[in-house]
């Protein structure tokens, strides 16, 4: 059973709960703190255990989320693991420049909530998962210079879905199909500072960015 985690504020405990019980719906176990550890002296260390045996970090963005200094902490410190930012938009409120360009998931609409979106983005990432020193290395998001069509379309993918790496086959599923492993090789060889190569889960042959 995958694990994500869940970073949000405790005001928003009802959508926390919520959440816990459709995830699990799916086969999802959601790693959340449910307030003792925040209390406690070793937050901290308990916090970054739960990112660290998770396969991504589920941020709910909220008035209340934007004011939280430990959400913020949570999804940076996500961020510097190389873990998929997942935002989701529980209500209008000002969104941290570092995860904007991420594509969110809408969860302002009462009656009309994506869980099965956000199941299939979790299962997307479980599908790409990879080993966590695999996820170290490739955990900056760096400034990058104007490159080929290929390139850019794959750097766009990464970065609007939050991932830090991919599979060969999501790139054929998602931007050209006619893209072999070969060729797929040959790219990341010539842009050796924006990826690496990468195994991903199940040995499946990946790229990832690369770190600065």
């Amino acid at each position: 059973m995958p694990t994500v985690f869940l970073s949000y504020s405790t005001k928003d405990h009802y959508f926390a709960e919520l959440a816990g019980i459709k995830l699990a719906e799916a086969g999802i176990n959601l790693w959340r703190d449910q307030g003792q550890l925040r209390a406690g002296r070793d937050w901290r260390d308990g916090i970054e255990r739960g990112i660290s045996d998770s396969i991504a970090v589920v941020v709910a963005l909220s008035t209340n989320s934007a004011e939280s200094s430990y959400v913020t902490f949570e999804w940076a410190y996500g961020l510097g693991k190389g873990k998929t930012i997942v935002p989701l938009k529980l209500d209008t409120c000002k969104i941290h420049p570092r995860i904007e360009p991420i594509q969110y998931l809408d969860f302002s609409m009462p009656g009309s909530l994506p869980w099965n979106l956000l199941i299939e983005r979790i299962q997307e990432i479980e599908a790409d998962a990879t080993s966590q020193d695999d996820l170290n290395a490739a955990a900056a998001i760096q400034e990058l210079p104007q490159q080929d069509l290929t390139v850019n379309a794959i750097l766009a993918y990464l970065n609007q879905r939050g991932y830090q790496m991919v599979s060969y086959d999501r790139i054929r599923q998602r931007i050209d199909s006619g893209l072999t492993d070969a060729a797929l090789d040959l790219l990341v060889d010539s842009n050796s500072t924006i990826f690496r190569q990468a195994v991903l889960k199940g040995g499946k042959s990946g790229l990832a960015k690369q770190i600065p």
